[in-house]
């Protein structure tokens, strides 16, 4: 049985962001054959038709939603790509009658992929359920060559505008996001940038505007402990300050002292200090 069979029915594995972004590095980069236009390749979205030419489907200028080749592209997926059932498991989809939207029905909520109204067979709701499954196709493609240690990563030929024919779509963003990012002094975007750069702007400008540190705490000084019999309002406040100041010293204090344990007992070959594990002692 297929590895991740077992992985994905009792663990619902996800990727990572990091590894997913990673992912999307590798398939954007890959050499692909044969690419189709698109008008040859019907009514399925220009990101979709990218990521079945990276999987290897043979025939995505024949795929329309609403025939039976919609159909065969799911069943391909299934026992060439995501090998969730078991090959008895696949009669249902390998059944193209009346019953084959509720199997896959079936099929995308055991994988845990949205199907509402799959059953009306609306073009939209098909369309969902092929976009997550091809998700999943990725992702499992992508997990095998990681373990495999036979990925390779590198920059795309070219940049992917996302857009429709190739032009980008966001070029009335631009003079205001170069506003932006003259005053956050990152590099501004040329004229003609592709609709990925734009994005990646954004998420740059989204780090800098929304940076949160570590957050402002609401203090009761009249209310804080200060082991004090103190009546004056104005004394006690300036004892809790000089008690606080006392606890973030101290809590200084601790870590320094852990750091000089861990160094001494490094030197003396008997490591009871474990500063990853932030344990001080047996």
């Amino acid at each position: 049985p297929h590895t991740h069979t077992f992985l994905r029915k009792h663990n619902h594995t996800f990727i990572t962001t990091a590894t997913a972004t990673a992912a999307m590095s590798f398939y954007a980069s890959g050499n692909v054959g044969g690419t189709s236009s698109s008008a040859d390749s019907g009514d399925l979205p220009k990101a979709l038709r990218r990521k079945l030419q990276m999987l290897g489907y043979p025939e995505i200028g024949e795929v329309k939603v609403a025939t039976e080749s919609y159909s065969k592209l799911v069943l391909w997926l299934e026992e060439e790509k995501i090998r969730f059932y078991e090959p008895r498991q696949r009669k249902g989809l390998r059944d193209f009658g009346n019953n084959w939207l509720t199997a896959l029905s079936r099929y995308a909520q055991e994988l845990d992929i949205p199907s509402d109204r799959i059953l009306t067979g609306e073009d939209e709701a098909k369309l969902r359920v092929l976009n997550g499954l091809v998700n999943s196709a990725v992702q499992d493609v992508y997990r095998d060559k990681l373990e495999d240690q036979s990925l390779v990563l590198s920059m795309p030929p070219k940049p992917v505008s996302g857009g429709l024919d190739g032009k980008p779509q966001l070029q009335e963003l631009l003079p205001d996001l170069n506003r932006l990012l003259e005053q956050y002094s990152l590099p501004k975007l040329p004229a003609g940038a592709a609709d990925t750069e734009t994005i990646a702007a954004l998420q740059c400008l989204k780090t800098r505007m929304c940076h949160v540190g570590k957050g402002r705490v609401e203090l009761d000084l009249e209310n804080l402990p200060i082991a004090a019999a103190i009546d004056d309002p104005e004394v006690r406040k300036a004892a809790g300050m000089l008690r606080l100041l006392h606890n973030i010293e101290m809590g200084q204090l601790q870590v320094n002292v852990n750091q000089v344990l861990n160094e001494l007992q490094q030197l003396t070959a008997n490591p009871k200090t474990d500063a990853k594990l932030g344990k001080v002692g047996t």
